[in-house]
């Protein structure tokens, strides 16, 4: 099994077949809280260079830490950040 980065999609291949790829969807959350980046990263406490690069899909993981400060801001699950897309 292969992980491909892709600017804004991680795709997992097998056999050179897509099978599924994460999207992170921390912009889309935002948006339904009317929350910008610059105030997500005042509360949380998660720099924003950090939740750029979320917005953005350049990352390659993330800490619990991260996850639980950013979900407690956004009063929000963990499952509503990540997105498996098969």
């Amino acid at each position: 099994m292969y992980k491909i980065a892709h600017p804004w999609k991680k795709f997992v291949l097998y056999r050179n077949e897509v099978l599924s790829f994460m999207k992170i969807m921390l912009n889309q959350m935002l948006d339904q809280k009317g929350i910008s980046q610059n105030q997500l990263a005042k509360d949380s406490g998660v720099s924003i260079n950090t939740l750029r690069n979320l917005n953005h899909n350049r990352t390659t993981r993330i800490s619990f830490d991260t996850l639980e400060k950013i979900c407690s801001c956004l009063d929000c699950n963990v499952g509503d950040i990540p997105s498996i897309q098969l």
